[in-house]
């Protein structure tokens, strides 16, 4: 399940996955040269951002698929769901660098009718990257349910593959659909202003619905890895009875995070940078004794 090819891939998710990596170190090399920037941020930062999450999706997908039983990976929807997940991964990785070319926003944007319409068609692809997941996530627990509770208790991985996918699809669609409904992913703080986690970009000083987003798109590869690192030290049978909490905390997590942006509060730290001090009124200087 782990080797780069098998019988029941997808040749085009496949090559969707090699795009992508391929994109990362060109990405490197202009986010090195070339120094625009695009809403404070480094022009090629977003779609090296993309091109490292859709890779990781794509092979995430592509490995869960094979834990589905033969006839099921080889049907017809199955085969249609994964060739749409490597189209939408293709346009999606070639539109953002289009865009970073010439400069101008991805997501958003109405400046021309070319904008405005690629817009929607990353829109509309973005449902396709939720509702592959979910479905395969159902898929893989029937199957899992169909090999009954000493199945699971030998091996819970792909009973945690099933709820990461479920997880996936179901919160990755409810907080994309909030940046959405919100016009973006900033809620009471001015996105050109405040303080902002390096790399991420998620804002420190008011709501982002990105951090809500992220934790629930790679719930596909955070419940899997979790049980992947219990299983190391901790008993199959064990691990099985720990992977339906495990999951709930992960989506708690994540419906807390949106929680928080919904209203505009920014993410818990432990130990938040102290906010800027407020400006002077324009009637009192520095050196004013009154």
């Amino acid at each position: 399940m782990l080797t780069l090819t098998a019988p029941t891939d997808v040749p085009l998710l496949r090559g969707a996955i090699v795009l992508c990596l391929l994109a990362i170190p060109i990405t490197l090399l202009l986010l090195s040269i070339d120094r625009r920037v695009l809403d404070d941020e480094a022009l090629w930062l977003k779609p090296l951002k993309f091109h490292l999450s859709l890779a990781i999706h794509g092979a995430t997908v592509l490995i869960a698929a094979r834990f589905l039983p033969e006839a099921w990976a080889n049907h017809g929807i199955v085969k249609t769901g994964l060739f749409a997940f490597g189209a939408v991964i293709i346009y999606e990785s070639l539109f953002l660098s289009l865009q970073a070319g010439r400069g101008v926003r991805s997501h958003f944007n109405d400046a021309t009718v070319f904008d405005a319409v690629g817009g929607t068609i990353m829109a509309a692809g973005a449902g396709v990257l939720v509702a592959v997941p979910l479905l395969l996530g159902v898929a893989l627990a029937v199957a899992t349910l169909r090999g009954g509770v000493a199945g699971i208790a030998a091996n819970p991985l792909p009973l945690a593959l099933a709820l990461g996918f479920i997880l996936a699809g179901w919160l990755g669609a409810q907080t994309g659909g909030a940046i959405g409904a919100n016009g973006g992913p900033f809620v009471g703080v001015d996105p050109s202003a405040g303080r902002f986690m390096p790399l991420t970009g998620w804002s420190l000083a008011g709501g982002d619905y990105r951090i809500s987003h992220f934790l629930g798109v790679h719930a596909m590869q955070a419940v899997p890895l979790a049980a992947l690192a219990l299983l190391a030290v901790l008993p199959a049978a064990t691990v099985a009875a720990l992977t339906l909490p495990l999951a709930a905390g992960w989506a708690g997590l994540t419906l807390m995070a949106l929680a928080r942006a919904a209203v505009g509060l920014p993410p818990p730290l432990p130990n938040p940078p102290p906010a800027p001090p407020p400006p002077l009124p324009p009637s009192i200087s520095k050196g004013s004794t009154q």
